[in-house]
């Protein structure tokens, strides 16, 4: 994939990345007077998606004033400019656990959790008037959620060995 970014007809950045993943351009005007804020800017960003691996690329962003014109264009594959910011998921301080028996308890608790958190879902329901229902599920679709954001991710960052197949290649 391969994106070039004009400015008023100058070259500004050539973005390319292989492979599976994003790459994409944010024209973002801001004007949020509470905040002291006024700006508008345009980037390119992408996501690389390996197997166990995520590769978050950056280009620098632009400032842009009334009357610029932002042309992008969409290239061949080939060579583009260096990002300037490039963060993998692997080097994450976060990440979790230099043992991998230590990992993979935590990932049969949490397998076992889901499991359970699951089945109640389920039972509430059949038992549960709607309304209830629907905030009880909520509220645990956020714990679900928060899980894999907080023990599922950070240990499948650092042991690429416990990333279940449905999940190689995704976002981590």
């Amino acid at each position: 994939m391969r994106l070039s970014l004009k400015i008023n007809g100058d070259l500004r950045v050539v973005a390319a990345m292989e492979g599976s993943g994003y790459l994409s351009a944010h024209l973002i005007m801001r004007d949020r007077p509470e905040e002291n804020g006024q700006s508008n800017t345009v980037r390119i960003e992408g996501i690389q998606t390996l197997e166990t691996e995520t590769i978050h690329s950056a280009w620098p962003n632009f400032r842009l004033l009334a009357g610029d014109i932002v042309e992008l264009a969409v290239l061949d594959d080939g060579s583009g400019d260096e990002p300037t910011k490039v963060t993998k998921s692997s080097d994450s301080p976060s990440n979790l656990f230099a043992s991998p028996e230590l990992a993979q308890e935590v990932l049969g608790l949490v397998s076992e959790f889901e499991n359970r958190l699951i089945a109640l879902i389920q039972k509430s329901d059949k038992s549960e008037p709607e309304h209830e229902h629907k905030k009880f599920a909520g509220a645990a679709g956020h714990v679900l959620a928060e899980m894999g954001d907080r023990l599922l991710y950070p240990i499948y960052r650092r042991h690429k060995e416990l990333v279940p197949n449905e999940l190689k290649g995704e976002p981590l």
